[in-house]
């Protein structure tokens, strides 16, 4: 038996972003003393464009390291939403106070990045 579209999206997807987050993204933080952050915008054909959130740092071997912590439909993400978004992820992996600088382009949608 199938799950219902509700309960997959609640209990099923929900446990494997948690299990995927503990397992393959948390561990690759543990090294990080300071990051930057750049967004990059993916456009796939035939679809909206997605703002993906990119974590840049160097481990303890010098070693540069990229983790994209997020993505979302830049049509939805502008302004103050898409401060939302960041504040609640880089609360979520603890990169508040590590931030050091961001990368952005001359798109105005990005410029109230400058408050998280």
């Amino acid at each position: 038996m199938f799950p219902s579209r509700k309960q997959f999206f609640q209990d099923i997807l929900f446990n494997l972003v948690e299990k995927t987050k503990q397992i393959y993204v948390l561990p690759k933080f543990t090294n990080c003393i300071s990051t930057t952050i750049s967004f990059d915008l993916w456009m796939p054909k035939g679809v909206h464009d997605i703002f993906a959130f990119v974590i840049n740092f160097l481990g303890f071997t010098w070693q540069p390291k990229q983790v994209t912590i997020g993505l979302f439909e830049a049509i939805k993400t502008i302004g103050q939403t898409l401060v939302n978004n960041l504040t609640k992820l880089l609360d979520q992996y603890e990169l508040r106070n590590k931030i050091i600088a961001y990368v952005k382009d001359e798109g105005s949608n990005l410029n109230t990045m400058a408050i998280v």
